[in-house]
């Protein structure tokens, strides 16, 4: 009996003697893997909810999901509510990657509380008020006509905003509709602050300055339609809404709705989305039409109002129209490009002044349609935000490169 014994305990011993009603669940992974021979260093991936179900077979109720390192460390994220119903559809984050790297991260579920603070990397901002002193950030505004005819009512930076830790833009919410740049020396969110105190944003200031002279220009990738043989402005002078979709650590997002736009004898609704992610030396669109006739086709351009040198190229699956110069308002080099997808792309066309109520415009001809939206990126480098932009050739290199991730996106398995 006292032999049978020591056998049971080392068979105990040996199989650990677990408990068969608590038993360890294994872990569950998703591979992400770099197919290109170039490092990409905060690459942008989105995960569908329905992804996430599918590796952990069920959602466990007032749980979120998160992605663990080697280290169990949890990955910079958010969850986004894209269609607007109260519950989350994406959950996004940045990777960096080598070439040809895969990399293997840990799927669980934690409680929100648990969910650690992350540092803020993109930003919205739309602030109004009747003058600086009493401005409040808005996530959502309407407008028709033309508010600079009313003195009561004060935009701050003339407009919504959007910046990331590369780079800022900005939109003159009135019938000029134009977007304009800011360039930045820091990574730090900065425009909630900008053009409210005694400094001149249009100047050189510690986190940068406006970098851009749009003018009657399309400015920094503005929306137009070419009907008929003319451009035509997208104005919002019926009916303007601005809406923020998300705000986060690593992307943010939001919308520009025009309804009733007269194109010559027509009019069309217009959805212009906007996304900007961490990392990234410019920002997404999305263009969403109702209305459209076959006559009509997606505008988007560059200012042409400083000395500049352009080029029409092909790099991988995007056309690109670019300019390099010292067109920035700091009499310094500025590089801006508009990336559109081969199946997408008309033509790349230039207005002079006087032609049409666009001027000083290189820019691109789209395809566009009611069926889908018609996706196009525009990208900006200012030589003091990057020591690559001090030359064509470094920025010509992030052109590429970014024409090149999007073009082979990260394989998620």
């Amino acid at each position: 009996m006292r032999y049978l014994f020591i056998i049971i305990s080392l068979f105990c011993v040996i199989t650990s003697c677990k408990d068969s009603s608590n038993p360890e669940l294994p872990k569950k992974y998703i591979s992400f893997t770099n197919t290109t021979n170039i490092d990409r260093v905060d690459q942008d991936i989105v995960i569908s909810k329905d992804q996430i179900v599918t590796v952990l077979d069920s959602l466990p109720a007032n749980n979120i999901p998160v992605l663990k390192d080697s280290t169990g460390k949890i990955v910079p994220f958010q969850l986004d509510d894209l269609q607007k119903d109260g519950a989350w559809d994406e959950l996004i984050l940045v990777l960096d990657f080598k070439p040809s790297q895969t990399r293997k991260l840990e799927l669980t579920t934690i409680a929100p509380e648990s969910i650690p603070s992350f540092k803020s990397r993109t930003n919205i901002r739309f602030g109004i008020g009747t003058n600086k002193s009493n401005v409040k950030e808005v996530l959502a505004q309407e407008r028709k006509g033309d508010p600079r005819t009313n003195d009561s009512i004060f935009y701050q930076m003339e407009g919504p905003s959007w910046e990331n830790d590369k780079v800022g833009f900005r939109f003159y919410f009135d019938p000029r509709n134009g977007i304009d740049i800011f360039g930045k020396t820091t990574s730090d969110p900065v425009l909630d602050k900008v053009g409210l105190g005694e400094g001149n944003y249009h100047e050189l200031a510690d986190w940068g300055m406006d970098v851009l002279k749009v003018g009657k220009s399309l400015g920094a990738g503005a929306l137009a339609i070419k009907y008929k043989d003319s451009l035509y402005r997208i104005t919002g002078i019926d009916h303007t809404k601005f809406e923020v979709i998300t705000e986060g650590p690593i992307r943010s997002i939001f919308e520009m709705n025009y309804k009733n736009s007269k194109i010559g004898d027509q009019h069309i609704d217009v959805i212009h989305r906007i996304t900007i992610w961490k990392g990234q030396w410019g920002y997404q669109s999305d263009v969403f039409f109702k209305g459209l006739t076959d006559q009509m086709k997606l505008v988007s351009g560059i200012v042409n109002l400083k000395p500049n040198q352009m080029n029409t190229k092909i790099f991988n699956k995007y056309n690109v129209l670019e300019t390099f110069g010292k067109q920035s308002e700091n009499k310094d080099l500025l590089g801006m490009a508009i990336l559109v997808s081969k199946a997408d792309f008309i033509t790349q066309e230039k207005v002079d002044d006087g032609e049409t109520n666009i001027v000083n415009t290189y820019y691109t001809v789209m395809k566009a349609s009611d069926q889908k939206p018609t996706t196009f990126y525009f990208l900006s480098g200012w030589e003091a935000s990057d020591a690559q932009f001090k030359n064509h050739k470094g920025f010509e290199k992030m052109v590429i490169e970014t024409s090149e991730k999007l073009s082979n996106p990260i394989v998620i398995n």
